[in-house]
Parts: C-alpha cells; structure tokens; sequence
C-alpha cells in the first residue's frame, strides 16, 4: 500500500499543472542604432516546452534578425 500512495503522490500535482510561461522583453535605442531581445519560454499541460529567443536590430548598416527557437514533445 504504501508504494501506491508513493505512486498517487508523486503523480498528482503533475496532473494539476496548468500552462506556464515566460516572457521577457528588452530594448534600446541610440545615435548608432536600435535593438529589440525577446524570450520566450511555454510549458503546457502535457509537459511539451518552447523556447524561443529573438533580437531585432536596425543601425547604419541595414537591419537584421537573430532567432534561436527549440521545442521538446
């Protein structure tokens, strides 16, 4: 009986776990040019998780994108 209820414990709050994330962004902006950072992280009920980390810049030179993005099923 008592690696059953060991069983049931250890389950339980996985079962209850609802979506969870995480968002952070940053910017900045001067005489030389101009950024933007984004992350990105998502668990949801399932247990699948995202995450993603994108940086926009813009300067004299032209404008670009760097992303970085993984994903476990």
């Amino acid at each position: 009986m008592g690696i059953a209820t060991l069983g049931l414990t250890v389950v339980a709050p996985s079962l209850a776990m609802a979506d969870t994330g995480f968002q952070n962004d940053s910017g900045s902006a001067g005489p030389e040019g101009a950024s933007l950072s984004l992350v990105r992280s998502h668990v949801d009920d399932d247990g699948n998780v995202s995450y993603e980390h994108v940086t926009y810049t813009a300067g004299p030179e032209g404008a670009g994108v760097e992303r970085t993005k993984s994903k476990s099923e």
